[in-house]
């Protein structure tokens, strides 16, 4: 999706956007002694070990993810499991906390705060769930939180970031509801057509610009040539939206802007994989790289609720809102939110907006 530009939203953008999200990886303290158990025989795929985590149960797993080597790592709690991680190929480490645990902690987590400015999930790679809090956070707040975390016996890591949560308003191509202005703009996610009418051409970004943009419809590129227009959004709960593609005189590609002259071609979606290296890119930082450092995590922005969110460590900004994020040829997601100054960006799985509009990328 080469040249297309962000989308801000509308005025509306000078919104809540305020809401600073608090996502921290948490150490590595929870892990039991863990040793990492290797084995002679062919590595583990990603697929299998997924299956193998829903062949021996959340209360006997906890979580599968890549390591830096590229090879699949599940998280276990006996050792009949690490012997049979092993024996498939795969790096067991033993832990304390199983998947079960985790996520019956989580889901206690998202019945407790709801405070703006806090965000949460499960932490699988340290065997631990964050709670991240934002410097919007009162004190009596966050003492709260420190209580909460503090009666889960361990589980549970509070942190305090440095800035403020907030959905991003900008992008990977840049576009704006406001012509001729960098005002309420956001990043193109992918290009995308109706499964139904492949020539019935779309753009998805973050849904929080296009529901941002009350009141606007029209959508222009970076030097005021227009777009298309307002066809959904999804925010909060989800965060995605779709435009229009309304000009035929526009190329339309199925890639990703990398930099001036370079690209990235597109050819399917799929989810990302915890601990995988991603990539994002956004009119405002451009292209950046990082880590999924958790999934299904949840961002309580000052708008609302978003839940189903990857954690990553890619660098982003206001501006990059809805832009592109993926790994080689595939399409992982959309840019959300996060805080710019702890280099922690939230990400909407790519899948469910698909899904969503009965859309695909190309």
């Amino acid at each position: 999706m080469n040249a297309l530009p962000s989308l801000r939203r509308a005025a509306a953008v000078a919104t809540a956007a305020v809401l600073a999200a608090v996502l921290a990886v948490p150490s590595t303290a929870g892990a039991r002694s863990p040793a990492d158990t290797d084995s002679a025989r062919a590595d583990l795929t990603s697929k299998a070990a997924h299956a193998l985590v829903d062949r021996l149960g959340a209360d006997r797993t906890g979580g599968a993810w890549l390591d830096r080597s590229g090879r699949m790592v599940v998280a276990v709690t006996d050792a009949a499991a690490e012997k049979a991680v092993v024996d498939a190929g795969g790096i067991a480490r033993m832990v304390t906390h199983s998947a079960a645990e985790l996520n019956a902690i989580n889901a206690t987590l998202a019945a407790q705060i709801d405070t703006p400015g806090v965000a949460f999930g499960v932490d699988s790679m340290n065997n631990k769930l964050f709670i991240d809090a934002d410097t919007t956070v009162s004190a009596e707040d966050y003492q709260r939180l420190a209580d909460l975390a503090a009666s889960h016996g361990g589980a549970v890591t509070l942190r305090r970031m440095r800035g403020e949560l907030k959905p991003f308003i900008q992008g990977g191509r840049f576009i704006t509801p406001n012509r001729g202005s960098e005002y309420g703009s956001c990043s193109v996610g992918f290009n995308v057509r109706k499964k139904a009418n492949p020539n019935s051409l779309y753009m998805i970004t973050a849904g929080h610009c296009t529901v941002g943009a009350s009141g606007v419809s029209d959508w222009y590129d970076g030097v005021g040539q227009y777009v298309g227009y307002d066809a959904g959004g999804y925010f909060p709960g989800n965060d995605f939206g779709l435009i229009k593609h309304n000009n035929a005189s526009l190329s339309k590609p199925g890639n990703v802007w990398i930099s001036e002259g370079v690209v990235r071609d597109i050819t399917h979606s799929r989810d990302a994989g915890l601990g995988e290296t991603v990539c994002h890119s956004g009119w405002k930082t451009g292209y950046r790289c990082g880590e999924v450092l958790a999934k299904n995590t949840t961002a309580n922005y000052a708008e609302g609720r978003v839940t189903g969110l990857d954690y990553t460590s890619f660098c982003a900004a206001g501006g990059d809102s809805g832009g592109s994020v993926f790994h080689g040829d595939a399409a992982l997601g959309l840019v959300s939110g996060g805080i710019p100054e702890d280099c922690r960006t939230y990400v909407q799985p790519v899948n469910e907006a698909l899904a969503w509009y009965d859309v695909e990328v190309y």
